[in-house]
């Protein structure tokens, strides 16, 4: 939040003063001599913020109820409130209006700021900065102490600590509580127990793990180098398959290239200048030719504009007339207009003087009054009226108080006898107490029954639900010790059967995939293999046994010859699909290989879901006893800790419950007294009401009773006021009855001066006043009508008679028009003269143009000719610019062939982008070894070999990845040793609390808390910002900010010299002890301005014990921080400001009370 202004309208010293803050400066200065009110502003910017005290010191020049402050300011995200502050208790806050602004309508604008914490924190003198760097040499530089003196301001607090024993209530208290470090303590001590439960592991599953992930890893760097090789074969097969279009484009183009033999050779540059030869001779023709209808144009346009000589000779004249035209049409409208309003001003004066009683308007001038008269019947028009108003006023005001006394005197008399109250009140005084019991006993019974629905909410949410909460207190739940053991069990069978069905999928995948090529390939004409072969020679050699033998006969040998024959075609068909027949034995191995692995993968499967079942059961056992049938043990773990706490909440429902019933035994007890009193008070029947309802009632007749007693003391002293006020209204009444008459005998003579009797009353008198006001204004406004319509009517005849003589000499014709007509007529012709003079020039200029662009065009034509004839003189002598079309035919023909070499040129750069870095030569020879059906089908192979590798590195690194990060969720929480050190620290300061509460130190450790806290939570930020803020009050001689730690093991805070050197808080100087308060000071607001919305900063005189260049250094660092927060510094030396100006130029705003 930063101030934009500050109005001091009625405040100390000040009256309607205005400070006005400019939003882009980094550091304000307000600048004032002594008594000029510095501290006073201080004091406003405070009571601005958070109300004018009840007891100020600053009304000793205006009224208490007086005093007013107003602001204009800004938050940090662009919001602005322009706002006032009254003096007073509540509602004090208006806009700019006056208008009424709720109470709370500062609070986005200061957050959870109080005027406690705005004084310490955000307010700053020189004293309080000596004073803090003491405290820190007090508490010898301890971080905790130091960070936390200079964030809240207080000084003095070793001695504060022994004082507050009466704050023991916020350490510890039997209500529950997250503020109270007791419990905070308890809370960390169960987080410990439950970070020990989820974060214990054993040896053997961590090297288990880690096992995992390496063969993981080790299988996914096998899989790399097979996938590498596939590249590298696939790169050179695609790249074959791709440069043999090129290739076969090479040649083509090559035959084209040749196939015009008879042409002859010229250089692209020769055809290049051909071609531009010929274009210049075209162009050369088609500019003569419009040249020439160009000439021929100019010279018809230029004979066809003729020009009026007369009226351009008096073209001044002309256009000295037309200006005059506007005064003359508009002294003409006026004039009828202004002639009308002359008429009205003399009927206006006519009417007047009937009003006054006069025969004419000449006669208004010689009889009108004079301006005293008028004044003096003005003012006893007024104090007639005011006489008149008084007497009616009294007259009823004396009515009214003779009927009031009558009518008090009857009440009075009516009331009788009243009770006195006091004794009532002093005996029901001592039983106000019960009051508090019962208010404390309805807040306990509502407590109770709202913790008891939460507790039931909360039972019924849990998962599984929970019936009977007070049940649950004693039902036989298992350890977390044993939830953990089973929680790693059960997750440890979940990740071996995620990798057995991971590995069944892919084992499953890769016979798919087998078997389809297989099939595929088994689709198309038979494969022969070595095993039919082998057959097929036993065959053979079974025939030719018998032949061995001599036996003989011609069905033998035929056989044999078949069998022959097939063997040798079987023979050839293994050689010719060499390539098929290895495929498809070795599918037939990996079919066999990934058959096995499937069988294993789900006999391993199986057994992991034997053993996660009988995990299960046991599970389940562990809960029956408690009658829950349970969650996954992840689940259960969060059940047990919400268990606990539902345990837990239910004891203390218990403990409300029997508070309750000693406060409803207490009260009861207070009956009796109460129906005594409430028949002292003459109220009976009251014996069966509740006591609550009792008191009430009771409470109800006492205050009734006391409001009879005070009507009744009232009623008598307004009868007394009555009586006095009827007696005073009679003596005014007749002194104003004297003061009437006395009035009347004036009126008579003044009247007189207007004409009127002094019977006159008083709306005659102001008739007559009236009119005669009016007369002096409405006899100069005929006047001056009368004098300008003669006025208008003498200029408008000059204009009439210098137009007649115009159009005589020039334009006789338009005599018998008007004058401005005439003169827009002739205005028309002067300007038709003077653009066909105009024009008529330029077209003679465009003609000579044209006759130089044709001569131009004849020449540029005889040198084109010239040029084609001289360039075809070496290649083609026969041919002359004369044969344009033979030139065009040849032109084209060394254009074409052009091309074509270009374009083989181009294929042959792509071939060598396209080729990797290998020569010509050598790609022609793999493709002339590799046929393009080969390379296709040597790409499906390796196509189909890497969808293999894809899909195991996928399944692999799926473990690799889940291991990994399951290991990292172990490494990077909280383990079980550091949790255990946890819980047992907690263990001993739950203990450190509980002694130290039992004997009345409990504030003690909460002071040292609070340090603890400055030390533990903001050290490292906020020390580095400070740092830097104390390198920059040192000029450079320290570098930042340390800690090191004493022989207690406690750290101190030490400045870092530029050299590495540490100097001790003790070993500064006094002077920069300050700066380094101020430092840690000011890096405590920036901390402050990151989380909430900040309020300025106020300096009051801080570098009045600094030289020179300390403080040139503390405004920078001001400065510095002024980007988050807003710097205000009051001083009444002129050099601090001057040293602003210097240092930070535009930066500073320079404010002069």
């Amino acid at each position: 939040m930063r101030l934009l202004s500050l109005d001091l309208e009625r405040y100390g010293p000040f009256s309607g003063r205005r400070l006005a803050f400019r939003p882009d400066a980094r550091l304000h200065v307000v600048l004032g001599p002594n008594e000029a009110g510095k501290s006073t502003a201080l004091a406003a910017v405070t009571d601005l913020l958070f109300g004018i005290e009840a007891r100020t010191r600053f009304a000793f020049l205006h009224e208490m109820k007086t005093l007013r402050l107003g602001a204009e300011i800004e938050a940090a995200d662009g919001r602005r409130l322009a706002f006032r502050r009254r003096k007073g208790n509540s509602g004090t806050l208006v806009d700019a209006a006056d208008a009424a602004l709720p109470d709370d309508a500062l609070v986005p604008f200061l957050g959870g700021l109080t005027r406690d914490v705005f004084c310490r924190a955000f307010g700053l003198d020189a004293a309080s900065l000596r004073q803090g760097g003491r405290e820190m040499l007090t508490s010898d530089g301890e971080v905790g102490a130091s960070l936390f003196a200079a964030a809240s301001g207080l000084r003095g607090y070793h001695d504060l600590q022994k004082g507050l024993g009466t704050e023991a209530d916020a350490i510890f208290a039997p209500r529950r509580s997250k503020d109270r470090t007791f419990y905070q303590a308890l809370d960390r001590h169960e987080a410990a127990r439950r970070a020990i439960r989820e974060t214990e592991l054993r040896a053997g599953d961590w090297r288990a793990l880690n096992d995992e992930i390496e063969a993981a890893a080790s299988r996914l760097d096998a899989i790399r180098d097979a996938r590498e090789a596939i590249a590298r074969e696939r790169a050179r097969l695609e790249r074959l398959k791709r440069v043999a279009p090129l290739v076969a484009a090479i040649d083509a183009i090559s035959a084209q290239a040749e196939a015009d033999p008879d042409l002859v050779e010229a250089s692209p540059d020769w055809i290049d200048r051909l071609g531009d030869a010929l274009s210049a001779l075209r162009a050369a023709g088609a500019e003569q030719a419009r040249a020439r209808t160009a000439l021929a144009h100019a010279s018809a346009d230029r004979d066809a504009v003729t020009v009026e000589a007369g009226v351009i000779a008096r073209d001044q004249d002309i256009l000295e007339r037309f200006r005059g035209i506007d005064r003359f049409d508009k002294d003409g409208v006026d004039l009828t207009r202004i002639q009308a309003d002359a008429d009205r001003a003399a009927a206006d004066l006519d009417r007047l003087a009937i009003r006054v009683g006069l025969p004419d308007r000449a006669a208004l001038s010689a009889r009108q009054p004079s301006d005293a008269a008028r004044a003096r019947i003005d003012a006893l028009v007024r104090e007639g009226r005011e006489r008149e108003a008084t007497l009616t006023r009294l007259r009823r005001d004396l009515a009214a108080a003779t009927a009031e006394e009558a009518d008090l005197a009857r009440a009075v008399e009516a009331e009788g006898v009243v009770v006195d109250p006091g004794p009532l009140r002093a005996a029901f005084k001592v039983l106000a107490p019960l009051r508090e019991d019962l208010a404390r006993r309805d807040a306990l019974d509502a407590a109770v029954r709202h913790e008891a629905r939460l507790l039931a909410g909360q039972a019924a949410r849990l998962s599984p639900a929970v019936t009977d909460p007070a049940a649950l207190v004693d039902a036989p739940l298992p350890q977390p010790e044993t939830v953990a053991r089973f929680r790693t069990l059960m997750e440890a069978k979940e990740r071996e059967r995620l990798r057995a069905c991971d590995a069944l999928a892919t084992a499953r995948k890769a016979v798919a995939a087998t078997r389809t090529r297989l099939l595929r390939r088994e689709a198309g004409r038979p494969i022969p293999s070595l095993v039919d072969l082998s057959a097929l020679r036993r065959e053979r050699d079974d025939l030719f046994a018998p032949l061995r033998a001599g036996t003989t006969g011609a069905d033998p040998i035929a056989r044999y010859e078949r069998a022959v024959s097939a063997a040798d075609r079987m023979a050839d068909d293994l050689a010719l699909d060499a390539a098929r027949v290895a495929e498809q034995a070795a599918d037939h191995r990996r079919l066999a290989a990934e058959e096995e692995e499937e069988a294993g993968a789900r006999a391993s499967l199986d057994e992991i879901a034997a053993e996660a079942s009988q995990a299960l059961d046991d599970w389940r056992a562990a809960w029956a006893p408690a009658g829950i049938l349970p969650l996954p043990p992840a689940e259960m773990a969060v059940w047990l800790g919400e268990a606990v706490n539902l345990i837990e909440g239910q004891q203390v429902l218990e403990s409300r419950q029997n508070e309750i019933a000693a406060l409803s035994r207490r009260i009861e007890a207070c009956r009796t007294p109460l129906v005594d009193l409430a028949a002292r008070a003459g109220v009976s029947g009251l014996d069966t009401l509740p006591p609550a309802l009792l008191l009430a009632r009771l409470d109800d007749r006492i205050t009734e009773l006391a409001g009879l007693w005070e009507a009744g003391r009232e009623a008598k002293a307004r009868l007394r006021a009555a009586a006095t006020q009827r007696a005073r209204l009679g003596d005014a009444l007749g002194e104003a009855d004297a003061g009437r008459t006395a009035w009347a005998a004036g009126w008579g003579e003044a009247v007189a001066a207007v004409g009127l009797t002094a019977t006159a009353s008083l709306a005659e008198a102001e008739g007559a006043i009236e009119a005669w006001r009016a007369v002096p204004l409405a006899l100069d406004a005929h006047d001056t009508l009368a004098r300008r319509v003669a006025g208008i009517r003498r200029d408008r005849e000059t204009y009439a008679a210098t137009v007649a003589e115009l159009l005589a000499a020039v334009a006789p014709a338009l005599a018998e028009m008007a004058p401005s007509a005439a003169i827009r007529s002739l205005h028309g012709r002067l300007q038709q003269a003077r653009d066909a003079q105009a024009r008529r020039t330029a077209l003679t200029r465009h003609c000579d143009e044209a006759d130089r662009r044709v001569e131009i065009a004849d020449a540029d034509l005889a040198r084109a000719e010239a040029a084609l004839t001289g360039h075809l003189a070496g290649y083609r002598p026969d041919l002359g610019a004369d044969a344009i079309p033979a030139i065009e035919t040849l032109q084209g023909r060394l254009l074409a062939r052009a091309r074509l070499r270009a374009d083989l040129a181009a294929r042959r750069a792509e071939l060598t982008r396209a080729a990797d870095g290998l020569p010509e030569a050598s790609l022609r020879d793999d493709l002339v070894a590799t046929s393009p059906d080969a390379i296709e089908a040597a790409l499906a192979r390796i196509a189909m070999e890497d969808e293999a590798h894809d899909q195991e590195g996928r399944v692999v690194f799926a473990d690799r990845d889940r291991g990994e990060r399951r290991r990292q969720d172990l490494e990077g929480g909280v383990g079980a040793e550091l949790a255990v050190a946890q819980r047992k620290a907690a263990e001993a300061e739950l203990q450190v609390h509980a002694r130290q509460w039992a004997v009345l130190k409990l504030a003690h450790l909460m002071l040292g808390t609070a340090i603890g806290r400055h030390r533990a939570g903001q050290q490292d930020p906020l020390l580095s910002r400070a740092g830097d803020l104390f390198s920059g009050l040192t000029g450079g001689a320290f570098a930042g900010l340390a800690q090191e730690y004493d022989e207690a093991d406690t750290p101190r805070l030490t400045g870092r010299r530029a050299d590495g050197g540490s100097v001790p808080v003790e070993g500064l100087s006094e002077g920069t002890r300050d700066q380094l308060y101020l430092a840690l000071r000011l890096a405590y607001l920036q901390d402050y301005a990151a989380r909430g919305e900040p309020a300025p900063f106020i300096g009051d005189d801080l570098f009045i014990t600094f030289d020179d260049a300390r403080t040139g250094h503390g405004l920078e660092a001001l400065a510095a921080v002024g980007g988050t927060i807003q710097p205000i510094l009051f001083t009444h030396h002129a050099h601090v400001a001057d040293l602003a100006r210097a240092r930070l130029g535009d930066g500073v705003d320079v404010v002069t009370m």
